[in-house]
């Protein structure tokens, strides 16, 4: 009986741990000891929903031609996160990439010519730019880093930080451990079928939009929603905050910088309704905006680049934003 009781301590101690770890889970995922949870989209991984069940392509497209010496510094969001856009695929090797999301990140400075990217998904187009310009990324101070000071151990304080949660626990990485296996899916797949087709009700965070799964942040009340309206001068202090943006990096020595808003999957489903707010179209076409654009939008309503069971772009998508990144790169060489 104590052989086990120690066995089921060293068992449910390493499963607490992997709680806490996530790159002891990629390491798990990466060498095929347990599935990834994201394989067939975060969508479906959401929903379990049996008809978009679809595996994640992965998009391998290095870029073939010379590297240009320019440096691309790119702040982005999901889509442009390594392992979705990998950095062989851009025509430099100089390349610094933060989430937009993070603030005060240390600005790196390299010498010659500097591009900054900034990329931000639509439904957080509002949240970014309305109430301030994007400043996130900042210059050191050149002061030295006070080093921390270290207090005694105690298990006090490592219970305190238990109870309070400083220690990094997520229980959705647990839950990638334990229930990521093709035959956990396939029971949640049936338990989710059931409850859409008989209930007509799916997990709160998805929404099925015209046949099709996307968040339901994306149509639900709020900042967030393709239908929520957006006044003119709501817009127009949008587009004055970006400009501001642009002469922040620019007098910091940046050689251009770049707005890049990629459309909602929900917002190509309903670009034709009355109620559609328009947020991506109407930025990108007032006429006070002095930021260039990597725009994708026109491209994308024209033909379906998101997966299936993903809130994502698919490789073709993905291909046409990263060959324009590219090109500006290549003629900011002259």
């Amino acid at each position: 009986m104590k052989a086990l009781k120690y066995i089921a301590l060293v068992v449910f101690g390493f499963l607490w741990f992997l709680g806490c770890s996530r790159h002891t889970v990629v390491y798990l995922v990466d060498n095929g000891w347990i599935g990834d949870d994201f394989r067939y989209g975060d969508l479906y991984r959401l929903s379990n929903l049996s008809d978009y069940r679809v595996p994640v392509e992965k998009c391998s497209m290095p870029y073939k031609g010379a590297k240009v010496p320019v440096t691309l510094y790119l702040a982005g969001d999901s889509f442009t996160e390594e392992g979705r856009v990998n950095r062989d695929q851009y025509a430099t090797d100089r390349y610094f990439r933060s989430f937009v999301s993070d603030p005060q990140v240390p600005l790196e400075r390299v010498p010659g010519k500097k591009i900054l990217v900034i990329e931000t998904v639509e439904r957080h187009l509002r949240e970014r730019f309305s109430e301030k310009p994007w400043m996130n990324w900042v210059e050191p101070s050149g002061t030295d880093p006070v080093a921390p000071v270290q207090e005694p151990f105690s298990f006090r304080k490592l219970y305190a930080a238990i109870v309070d949660y400083e220690v990094p626990y997520r229980e959705e990485m647990h839950e990638s451990v334990l229930f990521s296996s093709d035959f956990i899916l396939k029971i949640k797949e049936l338990k989710a079928d059931f409850n859409y087709r008989v209930f007509g009700r799916v997990d709160p965070k998805v929404n099925v939009l015209k046949g099709e799964l996307v968040y339901d942040l994306d149509v639900a009340p709020g900042i967030s929603s393709v239908y929520d309206t957006v006044s003119e001068e709501e817009i127009g202090r949008i587009v004055a905050h970006a400009n501001a943006t642009r002469r922040h990096y620019r007098s910091l020595g940046f050689d251009e910088v770049y707005l890049s808003v990629i459309p909602n999957k929900s917002s190509l489903l309903i670009r034709d309704e009355a109620a559609y707010n328009h947020l991506v179209e109407r930025v990108e076409a007032h006429p006070a905006l002095e930021v260039p654009l990597i725009s994708v939008w026109r491209a994308f309503a024209a033909g379906n680049y998101y997966r299936k069971g993903d809130s994502h772009w698919d490789c073709a998508g993905q291909k046409i934003w990263v060959d324009q990144v590219n090109s500006i790169l290549k003629s900011a060489e002259n």
